[in-house]
């Protein structure tokens, strides 16, 4: 019969090893015009992101030389943006010196902002703004080092009238369409893809949050903002938070303002604190680690993770209501009292109503957190609930 002899069934027996070869061939030449347009990208990249950085730079040391300078300094004003000079370009400049990040930042977050810059998500504030500002950028290009930053690790803006600095709070993976929240004090929250290095869609997002420490106004040709680098910035010693002993997999889940929705309410400093200290950032950088320090009990006692508790509460009993509970809301804002020696934070004790649901013993209860600072660490050393 015809097609069953020999011939036939060798043929037969080369067809899937055709087959391979020609799907074999085929994926090579999409991974090689994937690393061209690759290749391509980031060349176009880095070539017309060095471009704006120029641009931006001459644009900062021409404003020294501008009477609407002075006058910016003199009232105050922050970074602002409009329409027409938000379509002009960079608006400020990213330096990171811990991971040698030196980047433009545009408004808007789409693909023509994001090819060449970083860039400034529009319903944000502008940094130096009370707020959360929010940056963004690809995978594989301004923040593909941005998951090396370590707390305390120092981020410049520096706009025509101003440097702002801030320093790393917490890095954490969030999903994609995790809300980031505002927060009282000025901040940023730079956003990528994780892993930071893929070259693929992720779900995943990985989220940077930095705590303003430092204003300073431009003062000319060789002063910040007009040319020297991020590391010739010196921020006072009482801007850095001091830091919660927080375990990487509890710091991890975000133990911020950015990814937690809590009620502020007034920050008070009781003592007997220096004036300029209360003047400057001191407070600020305190409050921040405070509430890290409060986010971090409230998810280990949830959790019931007491290796977590006892790494920030050493030696503090675990209020039993929250273990293994959670807090469905809170019923006033949350308070802050910053009890100050000089220029020295001693402790902070922090106020807030809350309703717990499921636990030992759900109900709506005064909650009191006491945390106390020992160098450079603050830590838990009292929590109380009390029904009411």
């Amino acid at each position: 019969m015809e097609g069953t002899g020999p011939a036939h069934r060798r043929r037969r027996r080369r067809w899937p090893y055709r087959t391979l070869l020609i799907l074999g061939v085929v994926l090579a030449v999409v991974a090689v015009g994937w690393e061209a347009r690759a290749w391509l990208w980031t060349n176009h990249s880095k070539r017309v992101g060095a471009a704006l950085i120029q641009r931006e730079r001459a644009k900062q040391a021409q404003a020294v030389q501008d009477p609407a300078l002075a006058a910016c300094i003199t009232t105050g004003s922050t970074t602002t943006t409009t329409a027409a000079n938000a379509a002009a370009g960079p608006q400020g400049l990213l330096d990171i010196p811990a991971i040698g990040l030196t980047a433009p930042v545009e408004q808007g977050v789409d693909d023509a902002a994001l090819n060449v810059a970083v860039g400034h998500l529009p319903n944000s504030v502008w940094p130096g703004n009370p707020g959360n500002a929010v940056l963004e950028a690809h995978d594989v290009s301004y923040f593909v080092n941005i998951d090396n930053l370590k707390v305390g690790d120092l981020v410049r803006y520096s706009t025509p009238c101003y440097t702002y600095v801030f320093a790393v709070a917490s890095h954490q993976v969030v999903q994609q369409g995790t809300p980031v929240y505002n927060t009282p004090g000025p901040s940023i929250t730079m956003v990528t893809c994780w892993p930071t290095n893929a070259l693929w869609f992720t779900p995943q997002r990985y989220l940077v949050t930095a705590a303003e420490v430092l204003t300073v106004a431009r003062t000319g040709p060789g002063g910040i903002g007009s040319g020297a680098g991020a590391s010739d910035i010196v921020v006072p010693p009482e801007a850095v938070p001091p830091t919660v002993p927080a375990p990487a997999a509890l710091a991890a889940q975000g133990l911020t303002l950015t990814t937690n929705s809590i009620p502020m309410g007034p920050m008070s400093i009781s003592g007997s604190p220096a004036q300029d200290w209360v003047q400057g950032p001191g407070p600020l950088a305190v409050e921040g680690s405070a509430v890290e320090g409060f986010i971090a009990g409230v998810k280990s006692l949830e959790q019931n993770r007491s290796d977590w508790w006892g790494a920030i509460a050493p030696g503090v009993t675990m209020p039993a209501p929250l273990v293994g509970a959670s807090v469905s809301g809170y019923t006033s804002s949350l308070a802050v009292d910053i009890t100050t020696t000089g220029d020295t934070a001693d402790k902070v004790v922090l106020t807030t109503s809350v309703d717990i649901a499921g636990g030992s013993a759900p109900g709506h209860y005064a909650e009191s957190v006491t945390e106390t600072v020992t160098g450079t660490q603050m830590v838990v050393t009292a929590w109380t609930l009390t029904p009411s």
